[in-house]
């Protein structure tokens, strides 16, 4: 690693870490209650206690959150399992339930996994909470267990939940292990969807000194493993990293067991429609030998060889994966592999499909004079295997090709930091390479919503427009290869020729806490649709939705030209019915000639943080998208007119108009975009300005939104956001508080353009002799209602530069000019149909260009 290398990992690591404390500051400054200011009533489910139960069982749990009120219904993102309310056991209360206490009884062919559950209550649907299905018997932690003396008893392959709470809180768990066993203890947190960032150990019950210690194995899960050296009690040690955080949020779910632990899949993709061989990486996996070259943590990892059945070839997209999905990973398609021993079945490992034909790293290519030589388009599926470990690829390309080279790496949820260069080799002498780009992490604006939904990755990505035939070479390694290595540290990396598409994901329109879509009668509610663009796609996608309920409306909007972010509107009618269920959103673009449908996938928020601090959200991809209709609100908004055209340059002018559902409510309603036409490469930003702000003794009042002079020419969707404080208690006899109120404006479409006019020539085809003139007519269609002037002009081809035409002022309103073409007196015989008549109108300062094509004659 140089020096240069070096200091910008240095950087980006004391980046991250800063990130990393910021974040958990603003956890800690939540969990002391200093929380976004209230909002109208959306239920938020903060725990479900346990967060999961054992296949063909029944388990009780309890649900936390705030506006959980009359929370009557839990559902899943799985039809196998089912939520009762539990009846309350006091004969005093017969027909009575215990508040917000359910029965959740597990079907025994649920497949194992995490799924989503969510609370039904009188103001609607919650966000999701993860809740585990497994295979082994759950129990619960017994307070006190801080000392190793209290240590809560469990058994081995088995599951406990506990909770860190307060900060300080140490949980020991005592278990019975025998001799050689390999036991695995894994600690899920993130998983779960848990503040808790933990420290695992395992220790001796009789010994003081650890036998394995981990934290962070991946994201905030932990795991680790230890072959028992004698028949003997163990203790499982857990506890909130630097002990600074604890609390009801600060939960995780234990598992200690013999069952197999798969830590990585080589390669980690499969091809649709072709069997794979996948070489599995654990430990206790079934029929396997310890590989001493694999080792973790000073451990050989079993190995194990298995055969993948081909997928469906029709269907190369989707995500079947049960187990977390971070943001970065929503835009990969794939499956899920699992093992069993005798004791259970394995984690789920993820095996994404392939875009190419799949090459494997020959394992002897760490330097140039060994590159592998391989054929574009391909996957290469490699490994960093050893400390300082590079590997080299060679490939002949021929000039004006182009392809586009993507990385996966920390996207697979392998620690690999990765980069690559891409390197001429001289023709005359193949020991002399001249660098073509070195290619590392990707730009810091690649995710839409960096607040919300932060997709960003470590993971290069470039476009190679071939410059010359020849070979070239391919270096890949990973900045931490100095320190780090090992079968965890995978990478793929796709070569494929340019193929424009996009990706949808969906998130609901709250940036800072976790909710669900709520849409209340009378009014709109907008949902934020990320679009993820590959290959330099920038045409529009048509939204739509699927599966609205009666008196609900959505018309088809648009993600315009080049934008990244747009907000989607769902409007409730008066009348419209209680209702509670999940819809679909789904997107249409014309790929080329072929117009294509892509169905989003839905995110969402799982912890607050405050919203003037800018920090991202933690999220991850929920299992469904969910709509709850309720009863009407405080006010409801509309806008007129509903389509506008404006230029590039220009300001979109319209009205808001509020309607007051509860007359009392006399409150100023500002007003933000949250969808408009954005400057290519615009910065997200996290804290905009409103736009206007509608007075609370006034029922309209008038919006500009300006449009940049650089947009993209297309149709947009302009949504508004309204924010308004107003006094509020759901008990009418309480005191009343200040809470925020988030309403949308019904959408308007937006059409900018950069055209005021069409042009046509009375001749499209003329002839000027030599020496002399030609009149041409040119005729003007006004578009737009523009009325303004032209500046007409001629545009000659660089070889007829002996025709000329003199500029010519279109006066405003005027519909047809002519312009005189002249021919030198020396002008040879030619012809030419590269001429063009150019008229330009300035407009808000935007010069818009028009132009006809003209073929000119020159004759003797």
């Amino acid at each position: 690693m140089t020096r240069l290398h070096f200091f910008q990992r240095w950087l980006k690591t004391i980046g991250v870490a800063l990130l990393g404390v910021a974040v958990a500051g603003l956890v800690m400054v939540e969990s002391a209650s200093a929380q976004n200011p209230p909002v109208y009533p959306s239920p938020r489910l903060l725990t479900i206690t346990p967060p999961g139960g054992k296949l063909g069982t029944s388990v009780e749990v309890t649900v936390a959150g705030t506006d959980l009120d009359d929370a009557t219904e839990l559902h899943f993102s799985h039809p196998g399992l089912k939520a009762a309310r539990v009846p309350d056991p006091d004969p005093n209360k017969a027909g009575q339930f215990v508040p917000n206490k359910f029965s959740v009884t597990i079907a025994p062919d649920v497949p194992l996994g995490i799924y989503d559950v969510r609370v039904l209550g009188k103001y609607g649907i919650s966000n999701p909470r993860a809740f585990v299905v497994g295979d082994l018997n759950e129990s619960q932690e017994k307070e006190p267990n801080n000392d190793p003396s209290q240590a809560t008893p469990m058994e081995l392959n088995s599951v406990v939940h506990g909770v860190i709470n307060p900060n300080v809180d140490v949980d020991y768990f005592r278990f019975s292990g025998k001799q050689g066993q390999r036991v695995v203890i894994v600690c899920e947190a993130s998983s779960v969807d848990s503040k808790l960032d933990p420290l695992v150990q395992l220790l001796r019950a009789d010994h003081p000194h650890p036998l394995a210690v981990n934290r962070r194995y991946r994201d905030r899960d932990a795991v680790l493993d230890a072959v028992l050296p004698a028949d003997a009690d163990y203790l499982v040690r857990v506890v909130q990293h630097t002990h600074l955080q604890g609390g009801a949020e600060f939960f995780y779910r234990l598992s200690v067991s013999l069952a197999p632990w798969i830590d990585a899949a080589w390669p980690p993709v499969v091809e649709p429609g072709k069997p794979t061989s996948i070489t599995l990486f654990g430990r206790n996996l079934p029929n396997a030998q310890p590989d001493p070259t694999a080792l973790l943590d000073g451990r050989p990892l079993d190995r194990l060889v298995v055969e993948v059945p081909p997928g469906d070839p029709a269907r190369p997209r989707g995500l079947l994966y049960s187990g977390p999905i971070p943001p970065a990973q929503a835009v990969l398609d794939g499956i899920e592999y699992r093992v069993r021993n005798a004791v259970g079945a394995s984690n789920p490992v993820l095996l994404a499909f392939a875009q190419a034909p799949v090459i494997l790293d020959n394992g002897d290519n760490d330097t140039p004079d060994k590159a592998q030589t391989i054929t574009l388009p391909c996957e290469l599926c490699g490994r960093v295997e050893k400390l300082r470990d590079r590997d080299f690829y060679r490939f002949t390309a021929k000039a004006g090709e182009v392809y586009v080279f993507e990385a996966f790496a920390s996207r697979l949820g392998a620690p690999v930091d990765l980069f690559f260069e891409l390197r001429r080799v001289d023709d005359k002498n193949p020991q002399s390479v001249s660098l073509v780009g070195e290619f590392d992490d990707p730009p810091a604006n690649e995710s839409p919503h960096p607040l919300k939904f932060n997709m960003r990755s470590f993971d290069p990505v470039t476009r190679f427009a071939v410059p010359a035939d020849g070979t070239y070479e391919l270096l890949i390694a990973s900045r931490e290869a100095d320190l780090q290595a090992g079968p965890r540290h995978l990478y793929r990396l796709c070569i494929r020729k340019e193929q424009p598409d996009f990706r949808l994901v969906v998130v609901d329109h709250n940036d800072h806490d976790p909710s669900s879509t709520i849409v209340r009668q009378g009014a709109s509610q907008f949902l934020h649709v990320l679009c993820l663009r590959q290959d330099d796609f920038n045409g529009e996608v048509t939204l739509s939705v699927e599966g609205l309920p009666a008196g609900v409306t959505c018309p088809p909007q648009t993600v315009g030209p080049n934008q990244k972010l747009a907000a989607l509107v769902l409007t409730a009618a008066d009348d419209a019915p209680p209702w509670a269920g999940t819809i679909r959103v789904v997107g249409k673009a014309k790929l080329g000639d072929q117009e294509v449908t892509r169905e989003a996938r839905a995110g969402c928020v799982l912890w607050s943080v405050p919203q003037q601090q800018g920090i991202p959200t933690i999220s991850r991809v929920a299992r469904s998208l969910w709509l709850a209709v309720r009863e009407k609100g405080p006010f409801g908004l509309d806008c007129e007119p509903k389509e506008l055209a404006v230029p590039l340059g220009g300001q979109a002018a319209f009205k808001v108009k509020i309607r007051r559902h509860q007359q009392d409510v006399k409150v100023p309603v500002q007003l933000f975009a949250a969808s408009a036409p954005q400057a290519p490469n615009a910065q997200f930003q996290a804290q905009p300005q409103p736009l206007a702000t509608l007075p609370q003794d006034k029922d309209e009042v008038e919006v500009k939104v300006p449009v940049p002079n650089n947009a993209v020419p297309g149709t947009y969707n302009l949504v508004l956001r309204a924010a308004a404080q107003m006094q509020f208690s759901k008990d009418a006899k309480a005191q009343k508080q200040n809470v925020s109120v988030f309403e949308a404006v019904p959408p308007i479409k937006l059409t900018v353009y950069n055209k005021v006019a069409e042009l046509s020539l009375a001749e499209p085809s003329v002839q000027v002799k030599s020496g002399g003139e030609k009149e041409l007519v040119v005729k003007i269609n006004r578009l737009h209602g523009y009325k303004g002037e032209f500046k007409l002009s001629l545009v000659r081809p660089q070889n007829m530069q002996t025709v000329s035409a003199a500029e010519v002022t279109v006066p405003a309103e005027a519909t047809e000019a002519k312009l005189v073409l002249k021919a030198a007196g020396n002008a040879p015989e030619a012809s030419s149909g590269e001429f063009k008549v150019r008229a330009v109108a300035t407009l808000n300062n935007v010069n818009f260009t028009h132009e006809a094509n003209l073929t000119v004659a020159v004759v003797k």
